[in-house]
């Protein structure tokens, strides 16, 4: 053992002090010096908001922080302004941007401004000076829009654009909010403003915004949303072929054949007889396998329009599938005195399907994918060597 007088204590460890943290009467005089004198804005607002993580703070508190960051933001706006004034370089980008973030300082101030307190009563007391700088600079905010419009970049674009209709909804910015919202995949944004901007603009844009607003509700998965709007897109814009494509598919897709067929005879009775309402008849009936009426409505969609080459497929694909009915009712014994009837019925059916995927693979020589198979199968039951050799080659290429 150690006398006691050598041994040695554990030393303690000290505990690290924590950084003291400043009054907030003291952050709000620093915004106010930095406000006054047009310097050190950034830290200012930087040491404003990181106040915000302090646990004791109430709704009213953070309120005036999210106030006096949004002061901050428009005094670096004031030094822009002021170069631009006096003829100075100024960053016309820094200009807009700092009234941008302005109006999302004020936003935060509102959403906490309106929150009840420990009574639960409200008591808001920013309104009314957060509507005032918002209207302050308002028209900077379209100039804002306008600016990175020009420039094509559509994402900074946007959110001057959505700020701005929210003071002033009945204007063209909705239509630019609803375009830049939908060129950057801001589909939510799309849909914010996609109704007033329809309601602002012609017939044929506002069924381009109608688009805009069924794609968007199909990107979010608002599938309720995403059919509603397309019917409201088929009524309102009949002339807009893609309302009525997207809708037929939906109604193939169901099975809904009758309604798909009526919704094509509307339009016809509406718009006149389009090409493309006799090949969604065709569909419809090639989907229900009535080959027959198939035929018959792709024959009167290329009577409108001859190179048409999906009512060519249809036509083809059903020739093809009353071959193979027929096969399967063909008797097998060839001493049976219906084969060779059967059998000419057979090849009749893969003859009239040959002219229809050869002008199938016309109209489209790249997608093998549709006509490739379907020749193969069709020279094959008509013993075309040559021809069944390329279709044989070209499908081992692929």
């Amino acid at each position: 053992m150690f006398p006691a007088f050598l041994t040695v204590s554990p030393a303690k460890k000290e505990k690290p002090e924590k950084p003291k943290q400043e009054k907030l009467a003291t952050l709000y005089k620093n915004a106010r010096n930095a406000v006054k004198n047009l310097r050190d804005q950034d830290a200012a607002r930087k040491a404003l908001l990181d106040a915000l993580a302090r646990p004791e703070l109430q709704n009213k508190q953070k309120a005036k922080i999210y106030y006096s960051a949004a002061l901050l933001e428009e005094s670096v706006n004031a030094i822009e302004n002021q170069k631009a004034y006096l003829k100075q370089p100024y960053d016309t980008a820094k200009f807009f941007n700092k009234l941008c973030d302005m109006y999302g300082q004020l936003r935060l101030c509102d959403s906490v401004d309106v929150l009840p307190d420990a009574k639960g009563k409200c008591h808001p007391s920013y309104r009314n000076r957060t509507h005032s700088l918002r209207m302050k600079h308002l028209r900077n905010m379209l100039s804002g829009g306008k600016f990175f419009l020009a420039k094509k970049n559509y994402a900074a674009a946007y959110p001057f654009f959505d700020n701005y209709c929210e003071l002033s909804p009945d204007s063209s910015a909705t239509l630019w909010a609803t375009v830049s919202a939908f060129l950057t995949d801001n589909y939510a944004g799309t849909v914010k403003h996609a109704d007033a901007a329809i309601s602002y603009t012609d017939p044929t844009t506002a069924a381009i915004l109608q688009e805009y607003k069924v794609r968007s509700y199909g990107a979010l998965g608002n599938d309720t949303a995403w059919l509603a709007s397309l019917k409201d897109g088929v009524i309102k814009y009949p002339r807009h072929d893609w309302f009525f494509v997207q809708l037929s598919d939906w109604c193939n897709r169901q099975r809904r054949f009758d309604v798909e067929r009526k919704l094509a005879d509307r339009l016809i009775g509406q718009v006149g007889n389009k090409p493309i309402y006799h090949y969604a008849k065709s569909k419809s009936y090639l989907s229900e396998e009535k080959y027959d009426s198939c035929i018959a409505y792709a024959d009167s969609c290329i009577a409108l329009q001859q190179d048409f080459a999906d009512a060519y497929y249809n036509k083809g694909i059903a020739y093809l599938n009353m071959a193979v009915v027929a096969q399967e009712s063909c008797p097998k014994d060839v001493n049976h005195p219906d084969y060779f009837d059967a059998k000419q019925v057979i090849q009749e059916y893969y003859r009239q399907a040959r002219p229809c995927m050869e002008m199938v693979r016309k109209l489209q020589p790249d997608r093998i994918d549709r006509w490739g198979s379907p020749l193969y199968r069709i020279y094959l039951n008509l013993n075309l060597g040559d021809e069944f050799d390329e279709i044989d080659r070209l499908l081992n290429q692929k």
